[in-house]
């Protein structure tokens, strides 16, 4: 066993119409897993970017989330862990996803892992390229130690990149007891949909997103930059290297002022209930403030359209 590489981590949202298609729904997730599971609430809310009222748990701790009650129906968040990715075999990953693909799940999160237990590289020359700047495609890089538990020896871990691509690299003997080293890269947002939209197409690629997100070399410029033999090997061995492909940003004040509406409106009525009319404005003139300070050409372009509709 040299290299194995898997989904170590999904996370979405969705909406269900009523609470007997939601339950349907996880207990089909659970039918997914060799040994089958069921699932329960656990009566008390979590919050993550928002508030769900109910949070579910697997019998099994496979996967939890949460639910709340909207105007359309259940709005749930779901997360599926490495207790679950990790019971999957690679045509149930397939199956799990399309699964989910099929029931309008949005994708906010995936994170794939490549366990390479030939240790090709060690800890301190991952560590060095970073803080010599030996890395491209991301930019930035931290090495953080942490421990598993309370009095636990400290485990350093490498990141590349930050918020909707980061690679990280680390024992996973110490942390998950397996004799590798782990390279796990974490994509949130547009960064995930993509990745799964690719991996339907084609579920064979999927260890290229990890080789295609960071590169390990020295120098500035293309012409001249000369990639380390351990990146190189573990690009030859994952088979290639395949950059995530956005779709071109095209900004839209209808999709804004809709999202205001469904993600913000509420957040808007508390306050102006909480807070009463004066110090609402008050707080509405702070927002428009610092909102103000991070206007694009694009935002410009719309206000002087808006402008136009009132004339």
């Amino acid at each position: 066993m040299g290299l194995t590489v898997r989904f170590d981590y999904l996370q979405g949202t969705g909406y269900f119409p009523s609470y007997q298609d939601f339950d349907y729904f996880l207990n089909e997730l659970c039918s997914f897993l060799p040994l089958g599971d069921s699932w329960s609430y656990l009566n008390h809310g979590i919050h993550l970017g928002e508030t769900f009222t109910n949070t579910f748990k697997s019998v099994r701790g496979k996967f939890y989330g949460g639910t709340r009650e909207t105007d359309k129906g259940y709005r749930y968040l779901l997360q599926l862990p490495g207790s679950y990715c990790s019971q999957l075999c690679s045509q149930d990953y397939l199956s799990t996803i399309k699964y989910l693909t099929e029931n309008d799940f949005n994708f906010t999160r995936c994170d794939i892992m490549a366990d390479d237990y030939t240790r090709r590289v060690s800890f301190s020359e991952v560590k060095r390229a970073g803080e010599e700047g030996n890395y491209k495609l991301v930019d930035s890089y931290k090495c953080i130690e942490s421990s598993l538990t309370k009095g636990s020896p400290l485990v350093p871990t490498c990141y590349f990149g930050s918020s909707n691509k980061q690679l990280r690299f680390y024992d996973a003997e110490t942390v998950h007891g397996l004799p590798a080293d782990r390279w796990e890269l974490q994509l949130r947002s547009d960064h995930a949909r993509s990745v799964i939209d690719d991996y339907l197409k084609n579920s064979n690629q999927l260890g290229l997103f990890i080789t295609g997100s960071v590169d390990f070399g020295e120098g500035t410029r293309t012409e001249n930059f000369k990639r380390f033999p351990w990146w190189e090997s573990l690009i030859q061995d994952l088979g290639g290297a395949k950059r995530i492909e956005l779709a071109v940003f095209n900004p839209c004040f209808e999709k804004s002022l809709a999202w205001l509406f469904s993600q913000v409106a509420p957040t808007l009525a508390v306050a102006r209930q909480g807070y009463g009319q004066i110090k609402f404005m008050q707080l509405v003139e702070q927002v428009v403030s610092e909102g103000t300070k991070r206007l694009k050409p694009y935002h410009q372009a719309w206000i002087t359209e808006l402008k136009k509709e009132q004339v």
